[in-house]
């Protein structure tokens, strides 16, 4: 993993906490909104997150290729 990955991971992180308590402390926004908005991301993370979990254990799982092993 290269350097500046878990701190740019962080920082994204982050803006999505900080994102989702201002959107949660607006108070001209109605709870149902809130609610469907917050969803709506938790979806979208998973639509993005999941599958490219699931290739990288596959993958891990697969090992290298035979033309890439030491002989």
């Amino acid at each position: 993993m290269k350097r500046w990955t878990i701190p740019a991971l962080a920082a994204l992180v982050l803006l999505i906490v900080l994102a989702h308590i201002g959107l949660w402390r607006d108070e001209t926004i109605p709870v149902e909104a809130k609610r469907r908005l917050t969803l709506l991301n938790a979806l979208g993370w998973a639509a993005i997150l999941l599958p490219a979990w699931g290739v990288s254990l596959w993958l891990r799982a697969r090992g290298r290729p035979v033309s890439s092993r030491r002989r």
